[in-house]
């Protein structure tokens, strides 16, 4: 009986093994640009611009991914020159950012 005991357990492990945790997270999140300008640059705590080579148009909605997402400053270089920034956000918890006139604002996935 106790030699069976190790392989009665081995669906269990495989089960375990293939489950993703749940804290886990891609750094995948979306910017959408509601501003009258386009977006040039985008930076998410480093100093790769996370659209190059593309512009992100008013109206457009990108999907990116940030390689550092727990506690991302993200950057937003305009047409104009002009920059606006979003400090200290999770992206893993609020992975849906917009950038407004009133504002940049990060939010749960699914608001």
């Amino acid at each position: 009986m106790m030699r069976l005991l190790p392989f009665a357990l081995l669906p269990l492990l495989a089960a375990c093994a293939t489950q993703p945790r749940q804290d886990a997270c891609t750094g995948e999140f979306t910017v959408t640009n509601q501003m009258p300008r386009p977006i040039e640059q985008l930076y998410a705590g480093g100093d790769r611009d996370l659209l190059d080579p593309n512009v992100l148009a008013p109206g457009q909605t990108v999907r990116l991914v940030a390689p550092t997402p727990r506690m991302a400053s993200l950057r937003f270089v305009f047409d104009d020159g002009q920059a606006a920034a979003l400090n200290s956000v999770d992206l893993c918890v609020r992975p849906r950012v917009v950038v407004a006139q009133s504002g940049i604002v990060a939010s749960p996935a699914g608001r």
